[in-house]
């Protein structure tokens, strides 16, 4: 059974690959703006104008580099942008330091720029601690690329404060988040364990609605004969009666085992499971008859069934206009059925443009090529998608 994605987990993976993109934002405006106050500062004491040039040049690839991540993030992009980032804030470091300005009083201000961008190369997923991850392989980089940059000058490495203060802010706003997602997962139901209970409770309540009407439809039935009768019971009536405590025998409420889950076929689960899917969809799917489906299908079979309950759902939730549907699941004389029913704004085969007939591409020609049919009613009521596959039944 497939997890179900909380709105809360969402929201903490939607805030944390926000953040993440907001630091790649921020490295490149950053890269820009420090061309100014480089340029300004290398100028105004005195420093070579080639060395500048290298050292624009040297912002102006890390913001490339930034972007690059920025609009399309992953592993591969972010090594790149670490490990050319650490040659080019090598370079960068050299170009000041040999400029002939002096921009190492009263600190490095200048010269860690690049080195403070590498530790916002941002989380490549939607996890906090992995945020946590990138942050310091940033950090180490940046370190190591002024280290290397400072010996290749000929100069002590007094690397800053900067590169630590942006260090712990970033750690702590990261921490926080996987702080808070753990703290609101722990308070968070098995949800799992919860849908299993939910399922066996609806199973057990259904063989009582079976017994209850067993008993309604044959066992008092039988009693009313038997004090209707003032001798003994002829053969006939102990016969029927007989067969009636048969039929209440097979009806019992008894729980196939301790914890036990009512016996599905595949095709049963994952309709079931395919109808949870769209529980986040602004439509409530439900579904029934799926409990006691004991047909198998073959895969090609089962495949089709699913893709065009799935494109039929896709209608409902896109053009329906309709806030529920339903899914009925049912077997009878070998043949699989699944009806998907709306009561949206329905529509008109002739009125629809091509491109949005999933009944013909998605549907139709799906479920024929495997030996079934497909049969659609839609109007002012709403509309109705009947499936019907070849099935066998008294699957285990």
């Amino acid at each position: 059974m497939p997890g179900i994605a909380l709105p809360r987990d969402i929201a903490s993976a939607v805030v944390v690959r926000g953040f993440a993109t907001a630091q790649r934002a921020i490295v490149v405006v950053a890269m820009l703006l420090t061309v100014v106050p480089v340029t300004v500062t290398v100028l105004d004491r005195g420093g070579s104008v080639p060395h500048l040039l290298v050292a624009v040049a040297c912002l102006l690839v890390t913001a490339g580099l930034a972007l690059q991540l920025l609009l399309a993030p992953s592993v591969g992009r972010a090594v790149l942008f670490l490990v050319g980032g650490s040659v080019v804030s090598s370079v960068y470091a050299v170009a000041l330091l040999r400029s002939g300005a002096d921009l190492t009083e009263p600190a490095p201000f200048l010269v860690n720029r690049i080195a403070v961008a590498l530790l916002m190369v941002g989380a490549l997923s939607a996890s906090a601690r992995v945020g946590l991850v990138w942050t310091v392989l940033g950090f180490a980089a940046g370190e190591l690329s002024l280290i290397v940059g400072f010996a290749l000058a000929g100069e002590a490495a007094p690397t800053g404060v900067a590169p630590f203060l942006a260090l712990a802010v970033v750690l702590a706003v990261y921490g926080a988040f996987e702080i808070g997602g753990r703290r609101l997962r722990s308070q968070l139901a098995d949800i799992g364990a919860l849908q299993s209970e939910l399922a066996e409770v609806e199973h057990q309540r259904e063989l009582e609605r079976r017994a209850s009407r067993i008993v309604h439809d044959t066992v008092l039935a039988d009693l009313a004969i038997v004090a209707a009768r003032s001798g003994p019971v002829d053969g006939a009536a102990r016969a029927r009666l007989e067969r009636d405590v048969a039929a209440a025998a097979a009806g019992t409420v008894a729980l196939r085992g301790a914890g036990a889950a009512p016996a599905r076929s595949r095709v049963g689960d994952e309709l079931l499971d395919l109808a949870r899917d769209y529980q986040w969809s602004g439509v409530r799917i439900d579904i029934s008859g799926f409990d006691a489906l004991d047909a198998e299908v073959d895969d090609d079979v089962r495949e089709a069934v699913i893709g065009a309950t799935r494109a039929a759902l896709d209608n409902v939730v896109r053009h329906a206009g309709a806030d529920r549907a339903e899914v009925v699941v049912g077997v009878r004389d070998g043949t699989l059925s699944v009806l998907v029913v709306d009561d949206g704004i329905g529509f008109a085969a002739d009125d629809v443009d091509p491109d949005r007939l999933g009944v013909r591409s998605s549907i139709d020609e799906r479920v024929r090529r495997v030996g079934g049919a497909v049969r659609v009613w839609s109007g002012d009521e709403g509309t109705t998608v009947m499936l019907t596959v070849p099935a066998r039944t008294g699957a285990s």
